[in-house]
């Protein structure tokens, strides 16, 4: 790296750190006026508040699910050991629902909730498929005259999908309006959904296993020969893909 670079992730972090060594600011630790570690903890808590706020924007479900409290605790908890990566904090959280599933388990406070970590998920693809970017629409005639030995189908990259043993969809929907939702009786079976961007707003599609199955096999990369070949796929079931405009042609296998 860079010595702009070598200082720039120094800085980063000493601002991260709960104890910080500030030997590695150089100049900057001797600069006149209040202490570089009392600098160092306003940008600490101006960081994690920035952090914690845009949190609370992507998971407002789980928010009002679970109260502000035991949320915000949760949020504090991840925003400590989770450093942002990227400089738009609409890419910040992606790790959130993973935590979630660590922290809930043995919780008592959470035994009544075993759908929580996959609502969280939800709810962060939800999000990020809005900041995706866009596709040129699906090329038919590059589509009937692919090679299938080298062509792959790939999802467009406003898709995203996940499957559940509990239907966070009906959960999730259930809580976007302002009102309180009615009692739900949440019971445990399989759901395959599907999260697509439609004018700027994410909508959930549930589907069946085959064609997950098979949205997932374009997502590895299969190819269209592969895919006719895989006696677990129904590779009929490509049209709907293509039909749904779920799917664009990569004509060369990467």
């Amino acid at each position: 790296m860079t010595a702009l670079a070598d200082w720039q992730a120094a800085l980063t972090a000493v601002i991260e750190a709960e104890h910080p060594d500030i030997g590695g600011l150089g100049p900057l630790a001797k600069v006149p006026g209040p202490s570089t570690q009392q600098g160092c903890t306003v940008y600490r808590n101006n960081s994690r508040g920035a952090r914690g706020a845009a949190l609370a924007d992507v998971y407002p479900v789980c928010r009002r699910l679970i109260g502000e409290q035991s949320f915000d605790g949760l949020v504090r908890r991840f925003v400590q050991e989770a450093a942002s990566d990227h400089g738009d904090l609409n890419r910040f959280g992606d790790g959130f629902a993973e935590f979630v599933g660590r922290a809930v388990t043995g919780n008592s406070a959470f035994a009544g909730l075993p759908w929580l970590p996959g609502l969280v998920r939800l709810e962060w693809l939800c999000h990020s498929v809005y900041y995706c970017d866009d596709d040129a629409p699906l090329d038919l005639t590059a589509l009937q005259h692919a090679d299938a030995a080298t062509s792959c189908l790939r999802p467009i990259h406003s898709l995203a999908w996940m499957s559940s043993h509990w239907p966070v969809h009906e959960i999730w929907q259930a809580h976007q309006g302002a009102k309180e939702p009615p009692a739900m009786r949440v019971s445990r079976g399989d759901w395959y959904l599907v999260i697509e961007r439609v004018s700027f707003q994410a909508r959930i599609r549930v589907v069946d296993a085959d064609l997950w199955r098979l949205l997932g096999a374009c997502a590895r990369g299969m190819t269209l020969g592969q895919m006719s070949a895989d006696p677990n796929l129904d590779a009929e079931r490509l049209g709907d893909l293509v039909t749904r405009q779920w799917i664009r042609v990569v004509p060369n296998r990467v």
